[in-house]
């Protein structure tokens, strides 16, 4: 049968049956032996787990050791695929294989549903009050049942006091649902779902996808977060959610990559252009060892490339969403640029400008500045300029002149990137605003209109360590400024030959070194 995934927030709350049930399969799963691969423990150490992290945070006991069999070392555990083109298609397998051990674990429990499919977080929802805030059932360690409730977890810390604040800008779905393309380019746009990768768990290199790098990462950070007061950089004082390597062992985890795995299918039905790559290196997925195999709830072994998982009817998914719905209203890329550059020119109501037209395109990244030295954040906003030399300038300026806003454009206008070049430490939980082109003294707070993004490190302690695979160079974040640089050029505030660049911490970031700060350029 095909099962319905709903909003959590479309439920009566605190605990409609969903919950409830969730909170019972959850309950039997935790109850369960590392060694099975149906229990809560051993599919969170699919996503990612380390021994001496496990065990301060108390997920093994003191005399108890990670499942030694050959599946679990060389297979299983860390095989989550983060900074990665295949970020979608592994966690929509993963989410799978975790929703029918659910739903089996309930089926033993007499009266239950037949049609229970995991309800997913829209933190995005216009119609609840406040859809950000974590739902009561995660927040309170009390629950119908009695005792405590399987769905709380005290590694919560959310901005330090396990209060979680999650901001709209946070998941604000505009750049992430607007992007056309699937894939990205190095340097240039990081496209839906990312630049085109190897396998890999985790990375040092910028190929996290805008859906990717937000709404997901800050969720997990903000989640999280880490124990008031403390060291930033110490690991001990991270929520579950921060670090990849516990995040699955909150059961909230799976509500979050219920809504991201949701956001994947209102990307594909926005525009018939947003489609997912056709390249055999895509649809085929890793080879040889690598491939992409996950424990059933039938205790076998299921292979599976991204080409199995675009079709969420399909056999081994068999699930829909109660409401894929576009948030934007239609509205894509250009025609939100245009609307901006509209409202700065302060043109009259009938002026419109024409959809760019449907060409191939070859698309080439070219720098066009960087800073001069790395930077170091702590506590307070940090500020460094980007420079670029007259030349450069010029060809910046020139594309967005009026003359590649020409009515009937034959292709669309040029592109502008931030890219944060091997952000490193030891900060999973550190968050925090960029700003581009404020002028010496503004305040941030001030000035929306010149925040470029919401930064979050999901992930910089693994890719920032030298003993972990890919690790060492730390992240790489990118960061459209396009609408930025619109604005400024055509209002004069700024010379684009040195761009100010301010970094407003939100919390955690104290320790946190960006090699480079650098412009590119993508034309088309």
């Amino acid at each position: 049968m095909t099962y319905t995934r709903r909003n959590v927030w479309s439920l009566k709350q605190p605990w409609p049956p969903e919950l409830l049930w969730y909170a019972r399969g959850v309950k039997i799963m935790k109850a369960r032996p590392f060694s099975d691969v149906t229990s809560w423990r051993y599919q969170a150490a699919i996503h990612g787990v380390e021994e001496v992290v496990w065990r301060q945070f108390g997920w093994l006991k003191p005399t108890e050791k990670l499942p030694a069999t050959p599946e679990f070392l060389k297979q299983d555990r860390n095989q989550c695929q983060h900074h990665s083109w295949y970020f979608l298609p592994w966690h929509r397998g993963y989410l799978a294989a975790f929703e029918s051990m659910v739903r089996a674990a309930i089926r033993t429990l007499p009266g239950a549903p037949s049609d229970w499919a995991l309800p997913y977080w829209n933190y995005n929802d216009a119609t609840a009050a406040n859809p950000r805030q974590l739902p009561e059932a995660f927040a309170k360690n009390s629950w119908p049942d009695g005792g405590d409730n399987p769905l709380f977890e005290a590694r919560r810390f959310g901005r330090g006091d396990g209060v979680v604040v999650i901001r709209a800008i946070d998941v604000d779905l505009t750049a992430a649902l607007s992007d056309p393309d699937y894939e990205g380019l190095p340097n240039g746009s990081p496209g839906f779902g990312g630049v085109r990768t190897p396998f890999q768990h985790n990375a040092d290199r910028a190929n996290e996808g805008v859906l990717e790098q937000g709404p997901h990462d800050p969720v997990h950070g903000l989640v999280g977060g880490a124990v008031q007061n403390t060291d930033p950089q110490d690991w001990r004082n991270y929520g579950l959610m921060s670090m990849p390597l516990t995040a699955a062992l909150d059961p909230i985890f799976w509500l979050h990559h219920a809504n991201i795995d949701r956001l994947w299918e209102v990307w594909r039905n926005r525009n018939p252009r947003f489609t997912n790559p056709v390249l055999k290196s895509w649809l085929d997925g890793p080879s040889g060892k690598q491939r992409f195999v996950l424990p059933q709830a039938d205790g076998s072994r299921k292979s599976f490339a991204p080409k199995d998982m675009l079709d969420t009817k399909a056999a081994g998914l068999d699930y829909v969403y109660e409401d894929i719905s576009d948030p934007l209203g239609g509205q894509q890329r250009v025609a939100l640029r245009m609307d901006t550059l509209k409202t700065l020119m302060d043109a009259p109501a009938t002026f419109t400008f024409a959809e760019v037209a449907d060409v191939p395109r070859k698309p080439t990244v070219e720098l066009l500045g960087a800073n001069s030295k790395a930077l170091t954040l702590g506590s307070a906003p940090s500020a460094t300029l980007v420079k670029t030399d007259k030349p450069t300038a010029a060809k910046l300026t020139q594309s967005f002149s009026m003359a590649s806003f020409a009515l009937q454009a034959p292709s669309e206008p040029d592109r502008v990137f931030l890219n944060l070049e091997n952000i490193t430490g030891a900060n999973d939980a550190a968050i925090f605003d960029v700003y581009v082109g404020l002028g010496e003294g503004e305040d941030p707070a001030e000035h929306p209109e010149n925040l470029a993004g919401v930064v979050s490190l999901f992930g910089v302690g693994e890719a920032s360590n030298l003993a972990k695979p890919h690790g060492g160079a730390g992240l790489s974040k990118v960061i459209e400024i396009t609408a930025t640089i619109d604005r400024l050029h055509l209002s004069g505030q700024s010379d684009l030959r040195k761009l100010p660049v301010l970094f407003v911490p939100v919390h955690c970031t104290e320790g946190v070194s960006i090699q480079r700060v650098s412009i590119y350029r993508q034309s088309t």
